[in-house]
């Protein structure tokens, strides 16, 4: 099942309008929907912020880079903390 099987599809003005308003089902993947997130992010800041426009799509892709990188690193960094410290510090009785 994709995910676009599972989005409903409006058919009057008013669902149309109600598109901008309800969440999107996508309960299950909603990980996935955090790169296009970052790109967009990532476009719109360094199209303000760049200060040479021929490095632009450089600097885009390093952003994006150091943000996915960021995620992945405080990820493991939370599962180590998780996993690791939190036994050692409050142990389950056995």
């Amino acid at each position: 099942m994709t995910l676009l099987s599972t989005m409903p599809v409006p058919t009057t003005p008013v669902t149309l309008a109600t598109a901008f308003i309800d969440a999107v089902p996508v309960h299950d993947t909603w990980y996935l929907l955090i790169v296009p997130m970052i790109i967009f992010i990532a476009i719109g800041f360094k199209a303000i912020r760049c200060g040479d426009m021929t490095l632009y799509w450089r600097q885009v892709l390093v952003f994006i880079i150091q943000v996915l990188g960021g995620m992945v690193l405080l990820t493991i960094a939370f599962m180590i903390a998780i996993n690791v410290l939190v036994p050692l510090l409050a142990p389950m009785p056995a």
